[in-house]
């Protein structure tokens, strides 16, 4: 007999998450955050109106990196200009971190892990500073093994370089984690990475996307998926 459970047909010694709208509820405003984004990016001498606030900030940046990769910016101007967005982004997420809750049944799921012997790490594209305050703020820093920030100098999601990073971080085999999210930046690292993905349903993507996404399970929140775990955790016999 061996103490790693199976999950989903595979022996599973860590489940990585995403934070904001996952385990935690966002107040960040996005609508804020995409804006001085915007805004800043302009200052620079871009066309605004080629930027739409209705895209993520994950795909305005990159767009604006690539942008200006091709008309030979040097990098280190670059990594400057890069750097100062990093700061916008980080001054927004603390503004009401103070506020944040966790979702229903998050600590449960996390302590669930964590007693069946798995190591819990978190993902996300917001800065270091948050995550940590949001997660004392809720009581989950004590269950989480290891995190995986925006300021990283690593490729943050979809890439995944981050998720692989984390993966080391936890001493395990990208064969032996799984993610679970509730965005399709989300479920598009988990296809990049090559690990199975969960989503949950507390972002603002239907369930009929998420399954189109390739999720191999889809709950409503964290604590749904704490209840299933509850009667799939089971040994794994030699």
């Amino acid at each position: 007999m061996t103490d790693e459970p199976r999950i989903v047909g595979r022996e599973i010694r860590a489940v990585i998450f995403d934070l904001d709208d996952t385990l935690i509820e966002s107040n960040v405003d996005y609508a804020k955050f995409k804006r001085l984004v915007i805004e800043r990016i302009a200052s620079h001498g871009e066309p605004k109106g080629i930027y739409s606030p209705s895209e993520t900030v994950v795909a305005i940046i990159d767009r604006y990196e690539g942008r200006m990769r091709k008309e030979g910016v040097p990098d280190t101007e670059i990594r400057q200009r890069l750097a100062e967005l990093d700061k916008i982004m980080d001054d927004v997420e603390l503004e009401r971190v103070w506020e944040t809750k966790e979702i229903r049944g998050a600590t449960r799921l996390l302590k669930l892990l964590r007693d069946n012997g798995i190591k819990v790490g978190v993902l996300t594209r917001g800065c270091k500073a948050y995550a940590d305050a949001a997660l004392a703020r809720t009581g989950m820093s004590g269950l989480v093994d290891a995190v995986e920030c925006r300021n990283s100098d690593s490729k943050p999601k979809p890439d995944p370089e981050a998720y692989m990073k984390l993966v080391n971080a936890l001493g395990v085999r990208k064969e032996e984690t799984l993610f679970v999210g509730d965005h399709l930046i989300d479920a598009q690292c988990a296809a990049n990475a090559g690990v199975p993905f969960i989503g949950v349903q507390t972002g603002d993507i239907s369930e009929e996307n998420l399954r189109k996404a390739g999720c191999v399970e889809v709950f409503r929140d964290v604590g749904s998926m704490a209840d299933w775990l509850e009667g799939i955790l089971l040994p794994v016999e030699q």
